[in-house]
């Protein structure tokens, strides 16, 4: 069972960093077609919030299973 639950948590984590890595990439080249200079700060302070969102996301997840691990 902890092996299934590990594979689950990677599956989660692979998941979670190509949904938010790639809207990140995707507002970054975006970025690249604004029209003026803040529109363009905006687009990549959107892609920004896109990781810094994956990054708690994954310390959240960890912390969950870590949590149900270290109960045992």
């Amino acid at each position: 069972m902890d092996r299934l639950i590990e594979i689950l948590r990677r599956v989660a984590l692979v998941t979670i960093w190509v949904i938010g890595g790639g809207f990140a990439v995707m507002f970054v080249l975006l970025s690249f077609h604004a029209d003026t200079f803040l529109r363009q700060v905006m687009i990549n302070l959107m892609a920004l919030g896109f990781l810094v969102f994956s990054y708690l996301c994954h310390k959240l997840l960890n912390w969950i299973l870590a949590k149900r691990e270290e109960t045992k």
